[in-house]
């Protein structure tokens, strides 16, 4: 199999992961569109003002990062995106319901392993380039 079909191989369970990464921010995103009001009331709590400003920003970056993982395009940046989004994400659980692990009351371990899935994804990323020009290139892209 050719490098650039590896990127959608889906029997490979790194490119099935890396994908999964992307497909998460569908219904983390949708949620946000279904219910606009209930998300900025989150980011106003949260302390980003304007609260609005935020939720579309959010929304901007995690289209980027989920088209990006998804279909494996710029990963070394988009994982990158990811992961900081993520961050900014845990942060604001922290400061709206207190510090807490467990995601299912209300913590924050699924959005670490997201995050982190995603930061490994780019440095595997960053490391194919490397390994393959010898250098890093700004804008070419790196497979996984």
């Amino acid at each position: 199999m050719n490098e650039q079909r590896s990127g959608f191989d889906v029997t490979n369970p790194a490119v099935f992961f890396r994908m999964m990464l992307g497909a998460l921010y569908v219904p983390h995103m949708l949620f946000k569109l279904m219910d606009m009001p209930g998300a900025v009331a989150f980011f106003d709590k949260a302390g980003f003002k304007p609260a609005l400003f935020f939720v579309v920003l959010a929304l901007v970056m995690e289209s980027i990062a989920a088209a990006g993982l998804f279909f494996n395009v710029l990963v070394k940046w988009t994982g990158l995106v990811s992961a900081g989004v993520l961050a900014v994400a845990v942060y604001a659980v922290f400061v709206t319901k207190g510090v807490g692990w467990l995601w299912n009351l209300g913590g924050v371990e699924y959005l670490v392993l997201w995050a982190a899935g995603s930061f490994v994804f780019a440095l595997n990323a960053w490391k194919q380039e490397i390994a393959k020009y010898g250098r890093v290139h700004f804008l070419s892209p790196a497979h996984v």
